[in-house]
Formats: C-alpha cells, sequence, structure tokens
C-alpha cells in the first residue's frame, strides 16, 4: 500500500480523553470497546462528538504486554462531566501533524508507522509528541478489517540539527565524514579535538569528539554580496563524537540558524548549504560501513 503524507496545522480543539489499557493480540476488540466507553460517557454527559475517536500512544506497543493509552474524541464542551467517569475535557492547542491513513487491519499499521518516519527524515522534521491514531472507520462500525480506515498523526516540527550515527570507530568516521564534506563542495577550515583540549586545560575526561568548521567559499562570497554579516552563518560546524553504537557526525541546520540571527535575505544561501551538507551525510549511511 502506497501512503501519502501531508503536513497540516491542527486547530485548537476540546478532546474528552479516556485513559484505558489495549492487547495487542486482542486490539480490534479493545478499541472498540474502548469507543464505546467513550461513546456512553460522551452522552452521560451532554457532550457532543465533533469529529473521530482517537488514542494517543504515549508508549511503544509491547508485543505482548497490555499497554495504558488515551481514548479521545473532539468535544463540543458541557458541564454534565463528573470526577467518577475517569475522563476529563482538555483543550489542545493547535499544532504542525504530519498524517497519513491506512486502509486495512490494525495489524498492518506499522508500515504506515515508517512511511511517517521516512518522510520525516527525507522532510527535515522531527516528532514532538506521540502519535495518536484516529479511527476515521473503525471496528464499532465495520466488522471486516479490510475495511478499517485509520489516520495516523504526529506533532513535528523542523528539525534544527542533521545528523547521521555510523557504525564505524571514531577515526574511521572522522575520515569519511571529512571526504564527505570535501566531496560535496565544503572546504575545510578548522579542527578542534574537544577531547583534548579538556584534558589539558581543565583536567576533564569525555568521550572522542571533534569539532569540523566547515564551508563553500562559492556560497560564502554570495552570502557576503547579500549581506556582510554573513559571517555569522556561512560557516557550518560539523560534531564527530563517539557513543555506545558507533559515532555520531551532526550539524546544525542553517536554515534553523539564519532564523536564529534574523538574517532573513541568507534564506536561498542557507538552503543551498543544507541541501549539501544534507546530501553528504545521507552519503554516509548509505556507504558500506567501514571494518574496524
Amino acid at each position: 500500500m502506497e501512503y501519502q503524507v501531508t503536513l497540516v496545522e491542527s486547530a485548537p480543539e476540546a478532546v474528552l480523553r479516556v485513559p484505558r489499557e489495549v492487547r495487542p493480540n486482542l486490539l480490534g476488540q479493545d478499541i472498540a470497546e474502548g469507543m464505546r466507553e467513550v461513546t456512553r460517557i460522551v452522552r452521560r454527559a451532554g457532550l457532543t462528538a465533533s469529529g473521530a475517536p482517537t488514542i494517543t500512544f504515549h508508549d511503544d506497543m509491547p508485543a505482548d504486554e497490555a499497554i495504558a493509552v488515551e481514548f479521545g474524541v473532539p468535544v463540543e464542551p458541557a458541564p454534565n462531566l463528573g470526577p467518577s467517569s475517569g475522563a476529563q475535557v482538555v483543550v489542545m492547542a493547535g499544532t504542525l501533524v504530519a498524517r497519513t491513513c491506512h486502509r486495512g487491519s490494525y495489524h498492518d499499521l506499522g508500515a504506515a508507522y515508517q512511511a511517517l518516519r521516512q518522510w520525516m527524515h527525507e522532510g527535515g522534521y522531527r516528532p514532538i509528541g506521540p502519535p495518536t491514531e484516529a479511527y476515521l472507520i473503525g471496528p464499532d462500525e465495520v466488522t471486516d478489517p479490510r475495511r478499517l480506515l485509520t489516520e495516523i498523526r504526529v506533532p513535528v516540527t523542523p528539525a534544527t540539527t542533521i545528523a547521521v550515527h555510523l557504525d564505524a570507530p571514531f577515526g574511521v568516521a572522522i575520515e569519511r565524514a571529512k571526504e564527505a564534506l570535501q566531496h560535496h563542495g565544503l572546504m575545510v577550515t578548522a579542527e578542534v579535538d574537544i577531547q583534548a583540549t579538556l584534558k589539558a586545560n581543565a583536567g576533564r575526561d569525555i568521550e572522542d569528539y571533534l569539532i569540523v568548521d566547515v564551508c563553500d567559499p562559492s556560497l560564502a562570497y554570495r552570502a557576503l554580496l547579500t549581506d556582510r554579516q554573513a559571517g555569522l552563518v556561512m560557516s557550518s560546524r560539523v560534531v564527530v563524537r563517539a557513543i555506545d553504537s558507533g559515532t555520531a557526525v551532526e550539524v546544525i541546520d542553517p536554515d534553523a540558524l539564519v532564523g536564529v540571527v534574523g538574517r532573513g535575505g541568507l534564506r536561498s544561501v542557507a538552503d543551498e548549504l543544507r541541501q549539501r551538507l544534507t546530501v553528504a551525510l545521507d552519503s554516509l549511511r548509505d556507504a558500506t560501513p567501514a571494518s574496524t
């Protein structure tokens, strides 16, 4: 199944929330029972549902254990909701949401989540909250799982860093990173060994940690023609550091940096620099892991 991911700004809304548990092996049954409970609470409280029922997953779904979730439904507020119901109405702020739809069994939802993760990576977004599933056609309406229609929503924000994790030792990762950056037109202008600097000047030990400053001379020239203060943002600082699983290579998104310093006229240069950095780091991910 192909998944089309869209980015939307959700509007603020009042949502009735009901905590419950669902079991992976009885997911359809538990979702249907939760929806019926939500419907009963809505009616008893004199509320009016104004959208599809939802479940928000604050934790990953385990393979064989029940998990606590929040059932919900958008509502028009009313005053008759008592504490004995175990539910509450909260006003949810509007936020930027990546969403996609899945038709079919809940057991196949993993492909939709994978499509969302891939879209976020390729589009430069990161999640800022738990995913919510909206049951546009739920098990309380149809018995054939092929007719189920579920919308998955993930609150997102533009990522402020471009990063890749390499299954390679620190020294090998440094050489690969510098080669990739230079191959894509980015010149190394400075290197700082943070581990050695802290050891020599502060008597402190940390993991292998190197800062590499890079820039594209042609982009730097274009930026300076536009704004003489472009020196604040025309160089990118790449961090290469050891982690438990290998080595991380990270760099701040030039678009984010331009926004912070308020130099909007440099946006086109920042966009091109971001593209080069992204391609360079992606080439590290796609390369065959180096041997130790």
